[in-house]
């Protein structure tokens, strides 16, 4: 009896695991092919729509820092996000502002694929400093290294119907790395990390 047509399209069953897989090995061997893909990461103030970048990190598909730089909030950084990427007021005390930060960043990313890992938050807080500091909205489209690792880990999310989000330590130990200290510059590398992680791997029939 041939499986039905919602049986063979069904991205859950085996099929569409391998399916996503390949894809998600097809396009990371296409970003590390690519000489203007660059990598991004920011560390913030937190999630919400008042959420502030303070620190920022942009490296290169060699993995060469273009750009790691601390970033003077108008607000206070929670003491509860200090305890995830350590950065504190002090620190960023004597940092620049946003203004002065961000017109480097449109040079460098000036005909650059940008690859993220969860890329729409990034985007986003971009845009936030944006808007707080009168510059107009970025509407070009960043990749996002999560999603496509969550193709390929194909780990099967059955609440949301979709394959399950990865933090980037857990992505990064799958393929053999050790942490990724919360600071922009680390993630960013390990960004990259995964993604060269998944442009080596080749499909596995038995997924």
């Amino acid at each position: 009896m041939r499986p039905s047509k919602s049986r063979r399209s069904d991205p859950s069953g085996a099929d569409g695991r391998r399916r996503s897989r390949a894809d998600a090995i097809a396009w990371a061997s296409d970003v590390v092919s690519r000489p203007d893909v660059v990598y991004l990461d920011t560390e913030t103030t937190g999630i919400d729509g008042r959420a502030e970048i303070v620190e920022i990190a942009l490296v290169d598909s060699a993995g060469t820092t273009l750009l790691d730089t601390l970033v003077r909030p108008d607000g206070i950084i929670p003491h509860e996000v200090i305890r995830i990427h350590g950065i504190d007021d002090a620190m960023v005390a004597s940092a620049p502002r946003w203004p002065e930060v961000y017109p480097a960043l449109i040079e460098l990313l000036r005909e650059r694929t940008v690859v993220v890992y969860n890329a729409e938050f990034d985007f986003r807080l971009v845009n936030q400093m944006n808007r707080l500091s009168g510059f107009p909205p970025r509407v070009d489209r960043w990749q996002c290294a999560m999603q496509q690792y969550a193709g390929f880990a194909t780990e099967w999310h059955a609440r949301y119907g979709n394959y399950r989000w990865h933090k980037l330590g857990v992505a990064l130990a799958n393929f053999g790395h050790s942490g990724n200290g919360h600071r922009a510059r680390s993630d960013a590398l390990a960004c990259r990390l995964v993604v060269c992680g998944m442009a080596s791997e080749r499909l596995d029939d038995t997924v």
